[in-house]
């Protein structure tokens, strides 16, 4: 999801389809979850469910992957207003998530997507940025899974230190830094290596893409071995050893996906209904909220797995279309001429949009979520629509 000025001018359909299967997965959870009866949740109903719950895996490793394929303009000078501009709207976005619940702060989904992005661009400027990520990611499963530990069991994991090792949970906070960062960390080696490896990928596509099913057979079967002895997956607050591992099984399996749809045989209309650019798949996260908001409101809950597969599809066919909307709206606004008109407008919009969040939030979180989803889909132009 980056949108840097300096982005490498190649057309990589491969990451608008991981991004796609990204929201797929989200939206597979996040509806089993509200409207999916607790007595379905069992069988395939709730491997859907585990499987949708890797989602923030995805996205935050196609953070990382955006910057990997940018690593050969880390020598250009990086323009860092529109650098804080990206890294303040995610921010921002993931307040209103906070306020439209009554709580005014913490770290969620698409605020760990903006410190992520921050971390990234730092290290893409250094001198050996792929070191650094190499490192950054072993020391970053250290951190969680040995060191950790350690400190935990000496008294001292509190305060920040809670959060960098992320042995505990913390009030507010989704996803600390132990093990999240080794997302994109890890997607910035393979974005580093599908830009400088891509006409090989081209060539031996078939190869490179047997290569990937295999090596997720084994993070799999580690995780099968896992599950026969009854250790946790648990994923919030903590992630658990075996959640991390298999992580990684979600992560390879959705790269040879992504190669096999987007293989230049595939008709280019599959291609097109299964990818999303990156505002559009920052806009589906507010959008299919709302959507899932109003199918809950209406009744549709506690529903058997074929109607819940039924208003799956729907909400993914409604959320994906409404999220390209809000791309071409942005792109529409971006051509007007009277740009500081349109980013004043949009600014006021916002600030009230915020201002109802936070007051409905605290009072009335039902009426939270539509001034809340105003909000994120403006946020969401305002990526695009500068007021210079």
């Amino acid at each position: 999801m980056n949108h840097d000025s300096h982005k490498v001018k190649v057309n990589w359909k491969e990451l608008d389809i991981l991004r796609s299967l990204a929201a797929l997965l989200m939206i597979v959870n996040h509806v089993g979850v509200q409207t999916l009866d607790p007595s379905f949740r069992q069988g395939l109903p709730g491997f859907l469910l585990f499987v949708g719950s890797f989602a923030p895996v995805l996205y935050f490793f196609i953070t990382g992957v955006g910057y990997g394929i940018q690593s050969t303009a880390k020598k250009k000078n990086t323009n860092w207003s529109n650098v804080a501009n990206k890294i303040l709207i995610l921010f921002l976005a993931d307040i209103l998530m906070k306020w439209s619940g009554g709580t005014i702060l913490g770290l969620d989904f698409l605020g760990f997507i903006g410190l992520s992005s921050l971390i990234l661009e730092l290290i893409r400027k250094t001198k050996y940025p792929l070191a650094y990520c190499c490192t950054g990611f072993i020391l970053v499963f250290l951190l969680r899974y040995i060191i950790g530990s350690m400190i935990r069991d000496t008294g001292y994991d509190w305060g920040i230190v809670t959060w960098i090792v992320g042995t505990s949970k913390i009030s507010g906070i989704s996803y600390p830094l132990s093990p999240w960062l080794a997302y994109p960390l890890f997607g910035y080696i393979i974005g580093w290596m599908a830009m400088n490896y891509r006409e090989f990928i081209n060539i031996r596509r078939l190869k490179v893409i047997s290569g990937l099913f295999v090596a997720a057979a084994f993070p799999t079967l580690a995780g099968i071995i896992m599950l026969q002895a009854g250790l946790s997956f648990h994923r919030w607050g903590t992630v658990a050893l075996a959640f991390y591992i298999v992580s990684f099984a979600i992560i390879l399996i959705g790269l040879a996906v992504s190669l096999v749809i987007g293989r230049e045989t595939t008709p280019k209309i599959c291609q097109d209904i299964l990818s999303l650019r990156g505002i559009s798949a920052l806009a589906v996260v507010p959008v299919h909220y709302f959507i899932i908001y109003l199918v809950v409101i209406s009744g549709a809950t506690e529903l058997n797995f074929v109607s819940y597969c039924l208003v799956t599809l729907v909400i993914l066919i409604a959320s994906f279309y409404l999220a390209r909307s809000v791309e071409q709206l942005s792109q529409k606004l971006r051509k007007i001429e009277r740009r500081k008109l349109i980013w004043f407008t949009l600014s006021g919009i916002f600030l009230l949009a915020a201002s109802l969040t936070l007051f409905w939030g605290i009072n009335n979180p039902v009426l939270a979520m539509l001034p809340r989803t105003v909000g994120q889909i403006v946020l969401c132009q305002l990526l695009v629509v500068r007021w210079h």
